[in-house]
């Protein structure tokens, strides 16, 4: 049934993993940890498909007016059931991606031409419905041997997920929970879109702390962790093998070129250079070259690889660290800790280690804390 779903945890490598599973390939999500005009610097932003924002949620007016997802071409579907905004946000923000620069797989594709022709309504009980999203959604469920039975009566805090986008030039907000996309604005010539994306972010960062302030809230209270901002991007690691891959090509060919002119070099590069990309210097232009130009050309190969070398072993321990949290998240951990329990309390160590895990966390949670105001103050 379509209302069998389950929370998920907000993480990076929760999130490509749950992207990889339905079939989407070549993507990524980063976290964004500063709101200030460097937040995305260190980012390709052609490369930055769309935004995915996690706040705590309040029952409010919202003065904006939504547009029309069908007269905007904006892909935009309602939430129609709990628990499901994380995975509702970022599939909308996938399928307004234009198919040239990401491949949605089989499953994606046919959904989104299937779709095509209904309201926003029906949209998101399609995604409700639809077996492959949540299958892999649901595979995140947090394992455990018990079943905690909450009081109907007890409240906690509500998040909820929504995605920033750019269609036509224009930035929209995605929000299940509306009738439809939210024009932010235009985008002015020359800035990037997700430019005006985070000036609208702040904006509500701003506005929450204002209210919070008013509201009698302490100053602690008003710097918690309560945002979290993702960029859904190209999968990083494809995109250096890529670029490593481009590089020596060029170099297998400007070292073939100084062969040909009698320098006595080594071919270290065995690639098909049928599989050269279009964009890197012919044979004939190499050899227009002088043979000092040809050998600066391998030389800046060279260094060029060393540093996309680095950037892919990087890469690869990113990309095995979320293996290993996301196998964490999926195992039943509850008879390993009880384990534990007993035999610290055999040894009379359970409760000195009990406090010392008590200091540990809130250690953490101050840094939290400490994080979360500076990311305000910027």
């Amino acid at each position: 049934m379509g209302d069998e779903w389950c929370t998920i945890e907000s993480d990076p490598g929760v999130f490509t993993q749950l992207c990889e599973e339905i079939g989407v390939k070549g993507v990524q999500f980063e976290e964004v940890y500063s709101l200030d005009q460097t937040a995305f610097m260190q980012m390709d932003a052609e490369k930055i498909y769309g935004l995915v924002f996690l706040f705590k949620w309040a029952k409010e007016a919202d003065p904006r007016p939504t547009v029309n997802a069908q007269d905007t071409g904006v892909f935009f579907a309602q939430q129609v059931i709990q628990n499901a905004c994380a995975t509702q946000a970022i599939m909308s923000t996938l399928m307004n991606v234009p198919s040239e620069k990401l491949d949605l797989g089989p499953h994606l594709k046919e959904f989104k031409e299937f779709t095509i022709g209904l309201d926003p309504q029906m949209k998101g009980l399609a995604i409700s419905n639809s077996e492959p999203i949540r299958k892999a959604h649901n595979s995140f469920r947090q394992q455990t041997s018990f079943e905690i039975v909450h009081d109907k009566d007890e409240k906690g805090d509500a998040f909820h997920f929504i995605g920033y986008i750019c269609h036509d030039k224009k930035v929209y907000e995605l929000d299940g929970l509306k009738e439809g996309p939210v024009l932010i604005g235009d985008v002015p010539e020359g800035v990037h879109w997700s430019e005006k994306a985070r000036e609208e972010i702040q904006r509500r960062i701003e506005a929450y702390s204002q209210k919070q302030a008013a509201s009698g809230g302490s100053a602690e209270g008003a710097a918690e962790l309560r945002f979290q901002l993702m960029a859904v991007v190209a999968n990083r690691l494809h995109e250096t093998e890529q670029s490593i891959d481009r590089e020596r090509h060029l170099r297998q060919r400007a070292n073939i070129s100084l062969v040909s002119r009698g320098e006595d070099v080594e071919l270290m590069d065995e690639v098909d250079d049928d599989e050269a990309p279009d964009d890197i210097p012919s044979f004939e232009d190499l050899s227009a070259k002088e043979v000092s130009d040809v050998k600066a050309v391998v030389e800046q190969c060279s260094n060029k690889i060393k540093e996309l070398e680095t950037v892919l072993e990087a890469e690869k321990k990113k990309r095995q660290k979320w293996v290993n949290e996301n196998a964490l998240r999926r195992a039943d951990l509850v008879p390993l800790a009880l384990c534990a329990m007993r035999h610290l309390a055999r040894k009379g160590q359970l409760m000195p280690a009990l406090e010392k895990g008590k200091a540990a966390h809130l250690k953490r949670v101050e840094e939290k804390k400490a994080a979360a105001a500076t990311a305000t103050a910027h």
